[in-house]
């Protein structure tokens, strides 16, 4: 038995066959196309080319999408990145390559894998935040992913850390929301912000030239330039805070920090650790703030568990 994990993305889409060992043995990254039907085809053919030459027979494909699926129509209810708004995604894919698909959001995806793979192994509770353009979440509770009602929930990135904040990205109505404060696209904001005051710096010359953005500012402070240091430090600041809120709320075994941002290592969860520590109620600061495990693959695989569990 084989299936087939999808790890939509705003920028890519990973696809893998996994065999019934839950190890990969072929994955594919390919640019994510315009539009809802263009993601979904550019999936089909992708399924098609990985299971030619598979030793096992594919019986399912599990979608990540980063998106909000609701559990009672199972559409696609809104999705910031691919255009998928009341969007039938299971129906066309099932009917362009003939197999059942299981649809979910990427960051629950992605808590899945590290919860039967990863970081959380063996643990009956654990939050997952997912750090990469926006902020996704993902909660394990009594070693079950936690949906909500209508499967909307775990939007960990949409909690607010300051009520007076920026204006949230992406149709959210809040403000100051952790996506605004400490997402990729934050750390680009704050950067820039940080290089247009202070034009001489390393940040400076590099948003002169025109090349400054998450990464290339994350590369500064990696290489070990104060300023840089001191952007991501902040930003890790108001990750420990919501990180903070979140476990006072649910009490959990781990938190795991994945997504791109991530790549920051311990100069963003340092201050992030230390700031979830010093707001925490005392029993809930028991939680272990660790990296993921499985990396950028822990959604492709999350999915192609999630059809291996439908099965």
């Amino acid at each position: 038995m084989a299936v087939i994990g999808v790890d939509v993305g705003g920028t890519k889409i990973a696809v893998g066959r996994l065999g019934a060992d839950l190890t990969t043995q072929r994955s594919v990254v390919i640019p994510t196309p315009d539009g809802g039907m263009g993601i979904i085809e550019a999936i089909a053919g992708l399924v098609s080319e990985l299971s030619t030459d598979s030793p096992d027979a594919v019986t399912g494909i599990g979608v990540g999408l980063p998106a909000t699926i609701d559990a009672i129509t199972g559409l696609v209810a809104h999705s910031v990145h691919t255009g998928m708004d009341a969007f039938n995604a299971s129906a066309p894919l099932e009917e362009l390559t003939g197999l059942p698909v299981y649809l979910d959001n990427d960051a629950n995806c992605a808590m899945l894998a590290e919860h039967r793979l990863g970081a959380a192994k063996g643990m009956r509770t654990a939050l997952l935040l997912t750090v990469g353009t926006g902020i996704g979440g993902g909660i394990v509770i009594d070693d079950r992913i936690f949906r909500g009602g209508r499967g909307h929930g775990a939007e960990l990135g949409h909690i607010s850390v300051k009520a007076d904040g920026p204006p949230c990205q992406g149709g959210c109505p809040g403000h100051g929301c952790l996506e605004t404060m400490c997402s990729g696209t934050a750390l680009t904001r704050d950067f820039r912000t940080f290089a247009q005051a202070h034009p001489d710096t390393p940040l400076g010359r590099l948003h002169v030239a025109g090349g400054l953005d998450s990464r290339t500012g994350l590369d500064l402070a990696q290489q070990g330039d104060p300023d840089g240091i001191e952007v991501v430090a902040t930003a890790g600041r108001w990750l420990g805070a919501g990180i903070a809120s979140l476990c006072n709320v649910f009490d959990p075994d781990i938190v795991i920090i994945g997504g791109g941002v991530s790549d920051a290592g311990e100069l963003l969860l340092g201050p992030a650790r230390d700031e979830y520590q010093a707001r925490a109620l005392p029993p809930t600061r028991r939680a272990p703030l660790v990296l993921a495990q499985l990396g950028p693959d822990a959604g492709m695989v999350g999915a192609g568990i999630l059809a291996a569990d439908a099965a």
